[in-house]
């Protein structure tokens, strides 16, 4: 059960080592003279701190070493568009991905785009609640456009 939760191993290694520590100063604190009590509780208490930290700096670097990329570092080095694709094809099918999921953009970039390439009044394709047109939805559209009247 530790082993899937690295944090929870850190955890209880922490608390022991809290009350080894605290069982070898007590008796240290008793002994001294009352003016140097704060300095051995202050010791103590950073030798828990510090073991901890250095406990979960190794755990967290493991998580980062093991986890690979994030999805930040992927899209930084995500693949382009292979070299003979032209821009404006990109950008049309970024153009109709973004279309699918927002139904604003849909009405207020890509229908005014569609209804100017086919040069008359297209039918709608059917709402869909806050996204956009249906993939098959724009394909009927589509197929409206290229039959010619």
């Amino acid at each position: 059960m530790l082993a899937e939760r690295p944090l929870a191993g850190v955890a209880v290694r922490c608390a022991v080592l809290a009350v080894v520590v605290f069982l070898a100063a007590l008796p240290v604190y008793v002994w001294v003279e009352p003016s140097w009590r704060a300095l051995v509780a202050r010791l103590a208490a950073a030798l828990v701190l510090g073991i901890a930290l250095l406990q979960l700096r190794a755990v967290i670097t493991e998580r980062v070493e093991a986890g690979g990329r994030s999805a930040l570092d992927a899209a930084r080095f995500a693949p382009g568009p292979a070299p003979g694709v032209p821009y404006h094809v990109v950008e049309l099918t970024s153009d109709v991905r973004t279309a699918l999921r927002s139904r604003r953009y849909f009405e207020t970039v890509l229908w005014p785009r569609l209804e100017a390439l086919a040069g008359r009044p297209l039918v709608r394709p059917a709402r869909r609640r806050g996204r956009g047109p249906s993939l098959a939805g724009l394909r009927a559209v589509i197929a409206a456009i290229e039959e010619r009247p």
